[in-house]
């Protein structure tokens, strides 16, 4: 085999590209049509701050990293359909991507399978972290210490992504008020008050949480999660809380359940342990 016929194929898809899932009939919000417009009139790979911006490891906080050469093709495709994807899904209000990168991926075109059967993500997870090492994206992977397993990342975008997408950090804060205006007017017919763009954060934030919690996958999944429930349960009471709440505490430190009192925290403690039994009981956790 040529070097040149080996170096063009060691991905097995050399054109990823964003497909809207078949499933999704929903109409999604103005701007975040035009924000896939935009994306897909340019090559984010080559947008500017990606030349003139510091590049700091994404998970030794304050390493800089010195680049010397751009993206290679395989990479700079991957970024774009990477972002074409979050532009997508994008939650408007509260500025994060509400999927995991296992979604992100598989849509994105950038997830594979071996023969046999097992999913590798390897490049949309490259991707982020190029978008994340230059500021574009914050993303956090958290163990949780009871079930022994990680949550789905918290995806989150900053300023910078809008400016390389093109449409400019302005346009977005206009359309985020416009999106808060409408979700106060809905708790406004449902006989609610209006909340601020911290508290629509936050319960979008935490709506993500109570998503990760129920969603079920494969049936392999359910048997890993079920036995691990069990092994957690096999604690008394006193135990389990306190894991429980030693969790919730470590969630809090890292910028999760925002603004949540007392009250919520015992609510949330009282979900999170029952979600433990019925995982441990049920063959279907979700």
């Amino acid at each position: 085999m040529s070097e040149q016929t080996f170096r063009s194929c060691y991905v097995k898809n050399a054109n990823p590209s964003f497909t809207v899932p078949k499933h999704h009939t929903h109409n999604i919000p103005p701007f975040n049509k035009r924000m896939l417009s935009c994306v897909r009139g340019r090559d984010v790979s080559r947008w500017e701050g990606f030349y003139c911006l510091p590049a700091y490891h994404h998970k030794k906080e304050g390493q800089r990293i010195e680049r010397r050469r751009h993206f290679n093709a395989h990479r700079a495709k991957a970024i774009n359909a990477l972002v074409e994807a979050m532009a997508y899904h994008l939650h408007l209000v509260s500025g994060t991507v509400p999927v995991s990168f296992t979604t992100l991926a598989e849509e994105a075109g950038l997830s594979t399978r071996s023969q046999a059967g097992n999913l590798s993500i390897t490049r949309a997870t490259r991707a982020a972290q190029t978008l994340a090492q230059w500021g574009v994206i914050h993303y956090r992977l958290m163990w949780d210490k009871v079930t022994k397993q990680y949550f789905p990342a918290d995806i989150e975008v900053t300023h910078l992504f809008f400016d390389l997408i093109g449409v400019g950090n302005e346009a977005y804060k206009k359309a985020q008020n416009q999106q808060l205006a409408w979700i106060n007017l809905d708790l406004a017919k449902a006989g609610e008050p209006a909340i601020s763009l911290t508290e629509a954060r936050r319960r979008q934030k935490q709506k993500l949480i109570d998503i990760t919690w129920k969603r079920r996958k494969t049936t392999q999944d359910i048997k890993a999660k079920r036995k691990k429930a069990k092994a957690a349960l096999l604690k008394d009471v006193a135990e389990l809380r306190h894991l429980a709440a030693k969790q919730l505490q470590f969630e809090m430190r890292q910028g999760l359940h925002e603004g949540i009192d007392m009250a919520g925290f015992k609510q949330l403690l009282n979900q999170r342990i029952a979600y433990y039994r019925k995982t441990a009981s049920s063959s279907d956790p979700g």
